[in-house]
């Protein structure tokens, strides 16, 4: 399940993990936030961008010296 979190004009699709992440934190900071369910016609092709961010954040990387 996917869901499209909001908080004023800034979006981001999450799976349900990071969207009940995403619930506790602005609920705890007292921010007005929305949650909105995608259906499952709108889920094909759609990842969690916060996954993506996880991912890209544990790749392994070869810095190469300048």
């Amino acid at each position: 399940m996917m869901f499209i979190c909001a908080i004023e004009d800034n979006t981001m699709v999450m799976c349900e993990r990071h969207a009940q992440a995403f619930e506790a934190a602005a609920l705890h900071a007292k921010t007005p936030h929305t949650i909105y369910e995608l259906d499952d016609e709108d889920q094909i092709g759609i990842k969690c961008h916060a996954c993506d961010l996880q991912d890209e954040l544990t790749r392994p990387r070869i810095i190469l010296p300048d």
